[in-house]
């Protein structure tokens, strides 16, 4: 005999779902497409992979042109030619950069500007997190100053480079920070230097925006990815439940990307602060767990021999 709490609990659960999913269907294919502009010039640091390669492949699906970055000329150029192989008829180059020095950002800003004739949009993408977590007392200067120098001082340089172009422009540009867990002011235990660099990206925003807002053309952004399923969040030892929020949050970086291009894109005014993963969409995955069980990560440790 059926339990009627059970189908109570069920009955309540079926008209839930097919709400999510229609809300779901709609936040995701409701796109701020400017179908009518092309051939948009672009620049992405850290873009040799992972979200930032995922960010340069959309971009270029939409016609634009994009300068692929990251540390290293190998990895960036490599990028760059998987890329033109897939685009052929567009603009892809390369350019290494260390985000966190000054001069580099600088260059590639430069860079762009002269081989592209301008520069439409900035992305500030490159980041890098502690694999293996580990206390503050337990973590060494070398790893702090690292997450810190790449994923601030880094944003710093790299909207400075960006602006410097934008002010010589009669068109101006578009800036956009990536953000991360921390940056709504969330703990990240074991993971201080990342979530205080993120949160900090939250004031730098804030701070340009009212810095240039006496500059019509040019508009400073946050675009928030949610949990991309990249090395960044993957990496280090996880424990079964770690891998199960994983596998129920995180998305592809090509689905992500899909969703923030558009956006990137189209988007008017300065200040904005647009997010993949509402809470709503939080809700609608939690709603559909079952078919989210190992996506990305294994949820069940083997046991010990």
């Amino acid at each position: 005999m059926l339990d009627p709490v059970s189908v109570a609990a069920g009955a309540a659960i079926v008209p839930l779902i097919w709400v999510g999913s229609k809300l779901f269907g709609s936040l995701r294919n409701h796109a701020h497409r400017d179908r009518g502009v092309r051939g948009l010039k672009v620049v992405i640091t850290g873009s040799s992979r992972g979200l930032g390669y995922a960010l340069a492949d959309q971009f270029l699906a939409f016609g634009d042109d994009v300068v692929v970055s990251s540390r290293t000329e190998h990895a960036c150029k490599e990028a760059a030619e998987k890329l033109t192989q897939k685009y052929p008829a567009r603009n892809v180059l390369h350019f290494p950069c260390d985000i966190r020095n000054a001069d580099e950002a600088v260059a590639l800003a430069r860079f762009a500007q002269e081989k592209l004739g301008r520069l439409d949009i900035w992305v500030n993408n490159a980041g890098v997190s502690q694999t293996h977590k580990s206390e503050l007392q337990d973590t060494s200067p070398e790893l702090l100053e690292q997450v810190l120098t790449t994923n601030l001082l880094g944003s710093i340089y790299g909207a400075r480079a960006a602006l410097q172009v934008f002010s010589e422009q009669e068109n101006g540009g578009k800036l956009f920070f990536i953000d991360g867990t921390g940056a709504w002011g969330n703990a990240t235990p074991g993971n201080v230097a990342y979530g205080a660099s993120k949160r900090a990206i939250t004031q730098l925003k804030a701070s340009l925006v009212a810095e240039t807002k006496n500059e019509r053309e040019i508009a400073i952004h946050i675009a928030s990815p949610g949990m991309v399923a990249t090395e960044l969040l993957l990496g280090g030892d996880k424990d079964a439940r770690a891998s199960k929020f994983i596998n129920i949050l995180a998305e592809d970086a090509s689905t992500v990307a899909a969703w923030m291009v558009p956006r990137m894109r189209g988007v008017r005014g300065s200040g904005k602060y647009f997010k993949f993963l509402t809470t709503k969409g939080v809700l609608w995955r939690f709603l559909t767990a079952q078919g989210r069980k190992g996506r990305f990560l294994p949820e069940h440790r083997e046991k010990a021999a």
